[in-house]
């Protein structure tokens, strides 16, 4: 899209293909790629909270060396066909001929060029020390490898139509917001970027966004996909709890900005100047809303329009929701005694 072409060097290689009647380029946009993997490294040195610095330029420029590095080992350039290779591969028990996807790039091979060449120097020791532990051999080396949706997972993003990706049993504060931003970044590389879905409807749903609105990469890269899914032919919605902080944020403010369409569930009382002062809802909505409304009662307003609702989800999309253990635990003992 138009961001990504704004990073363009004259020298970069890109392919230029007409469909319809229209001209379209394709590229890797590197540029781009590489400021959303120091993103990445920059979540993981601020620490547990984000109470650490993020990264300072002594580090930014380490990482950004090594990236290139291992981008220019693997081949893989803005040419579309740089993220391809000739040959017979075994993805997921599937075996697969002719261009098949590279390697992309893992933290190993990032922390391994840093620790060769700057391990003595003080400015890179942070640096390393942050990142040990996301190795595949350290404490938490779940984000150190090929992405893929599980062990014997053979759907893909491709052929399913719901995938749920469930992290509540990550390390809140650390692990978890790494983990929403790994996702998101996935789901908009692999999902809604993906020229097959081109003229698909797609959606990325992401629920208790709340939780990320402190961590400002995240928040940054949301706000990108809000404004620019639409030119992808593709949706996002999102559930928030405490919304007043996305609202008082200047980033995630603009999440609020691209939303053409929100539904207001039952609101904390002293929310409800914040609601009247942001949002063109009438004296009556405010009374629904701030009053006792049922489970799933609401105000949905699409621009100008509003209309006064109540949810009501089936059995099977509550049990696929539900992100409680115990709860979905008993809900399934309920659903095997109904069907003996």
């Amino acid at each position: 899209d138009d961001e990504e072409l704004e990073l363009l060097s004259k020298d970069d290689k890109i392919v230029i293909y007409e469909k319809n009647g229209k001209k379209y380029k394709r590229f890797v946009p590197i540029r781009e790629k590489v400021n959303e993997i120091l993103d990445f490294f920059d979540i993981v040195v601020r620490g547990k909270g984000g109470v650490e610095n993020g990264l300072d330029v002594f580090e930014r420029n380490y990482l950004e060396e090594a990236i290139m590095h291992v981008f220019t080992e693997l081949k893989i350039t803005t040419h579309p066909d740089s993220l391809f290779e000739e040959g017979i591969k075994e993805v997921n028990g599937r075996i697969i001929q002719s261009q098949v996807r590279k390697k992309e790039p893992e933290i190993l091979q990032i922390y391994e060029y840093i620790e060769k060449r700057y391990k003595e120097a003080p400015d890179a020791k942070r640096l390393l020390h942050a990142i040990k532990p996301f190795l595949r051999t350290g404490s938490k080396p779940i984000f150190d490898g090929q992405t893929n949706l599980g062990t014997n997972v053979k759907q893909s993003l491709d052929e399913s139509r719901l995938i749920n990706f469930n992290i509540s049993q990550l390390e809140e504060g650390f692990l978890r917001p790494i983990a929403f931003h790994v996702i998101l970044n996935y789901l908009w590389e692999y999902f809604a970027k993906n020229p097959q879905h081109a003229t698909r409807r797609k959606f990325i749903y992401c629920d208790e966004i709340w939780q990320f609105i402190d961590n400002e990469q995240t928040v940054a890269f949301f706000e990108k996909i809000a404004r620019r899914i639409r030119k992808r032919h593709g949706g996002l919605c999102y559930a928030s709890q405490d919304f007043v902080r996305l609202l008082r944020n200047p980033k995630s403010r603009g999440i609020l900005t691209n939303s053409h369409t929100l539904l207001f569930l039952k609101q904390n009382k002293i929310d409800k100047e914040e609601v009247r002062r942001n949002f063109d809802i009438t004296e009556g909505e405010l009374n629904i809303l701030f009053g006792n409304p049922a489970k799933g009662e609401g105000i949905l307003k699409t621009g100008d329009s509003s209309i006064w609702l109540r949810t009501d989800p089936s059995d099977e999309e509550l049990l696929f929701i539900e992100s409680n253990p115990a709860v979905l635990e008993e809900m399934l003992k309920q659903k095997e005694m109904q069907m003996r």
